[in-house]
């Protein structure tokens, strides 16, 4: 089958054949593109000050596209080799961009997960721009910034909803956990894990990560509540919820 019988379907609706091979014209939109869905992606990331922002994004895009479209110019130029080498090396190298990007913090939440994963799609956007699969590369740019931006909210709404949740708490002695493990109980929760946070062992603080689950059932729960309950002990100095 010749190379250039399937043709994206952008191409075929507006008859933009240029763009179905490699020459000057098509190469210079597919990097004009790849800026474009990368910056896309990295402006939002970089509204929320996220390690990975704009340049960032846009960067990973044009180096995946750079080197989807060099290795569809070494099959063409030289009638042999495998068309989707340099493409499944960028999916795997941007990995270890991707672990760079994920941190544990000194309350034990995981941050940056969202990223890496972000700048993987980004990768693959790439990749489809690079080999001329522009309906892919567009409509892909559009639903990542949708699960990057309306989805957070969704899961938010959930995450306060759920019966589960953790949190991060700081008590004023290490006797007051037996304490409140007591009065937590009492109040229908179940005690799934504590963890001791030896980062704040300097502060004269005892800091935990206790994960817990509401055994009572309501049609409404609040976490907030909770929080605001928690946080009038006296023996507690500092509670919030872990996402």
């Amino acid at each position: 089958m010749f190379l250039y019988e399937i043709v994206d379907p952008i191409i075929k609706l507006f008859k933009w054949d240029v763009l179905a091979g490699i020459n000057f014209g098509s190469v210079c939109f597919r990097l004009v593109l790849a800026i474009l869905c990368g910056g896309v992606i990295g402006f939002e990331r970089a509204k929320k000050h996220q390690a990975a922002g704009f340049r960032t994004y846009i960067l990973v895009c044009l180096g995946s596209t750079i080197a989807m479209i060099t290795n569809e110019f070494i099959s063409l130029s030289t009638n042999m080799g495998d068309g989707a080498r340099l493409g499944a090396q960028v999916i795997s190298g941007i990995g270890f961009l991707g672990a760079g990007t994920i941190l544990v913090t000194s309350r034990n939440q995981i941050r940056g997960l969202t990223t890496a994963a972000g700048l993987w799609a980004c990768a693959c956007l790439g990749l489809s721009v690079g080999i001329g699969f522009y309906t892919l590369a567009i409509f892909g740019t559009l639903v990542i910034s949708i699960v990057l931006a309306i989805l957070p909210k969704i899961e938010s709404t959930f995450n306060r909803k759920s019966n589960f949740f953790e949190i991060h708490i700081e008590f004023q002695t290490r006797e007051n956990l037996k304490q409140f493990i007591n009065l937590i109980r009492q109040m229908n929760f179940q005690v799934i894990s504590i963890e001791h946070n030896s980062a704040y062992s300097a502060s004269g603080l005892s800091v935990y990560t206790i994960s817990l689950k509401v055994l009572e059932k309501k049609k409404r729960i609040n976490h907030q509540e909770y929080l605001d309950a928690f946080s009038k002990l006296e023996y507690v100095n500092y509670v919030e919820e872990i996402y």
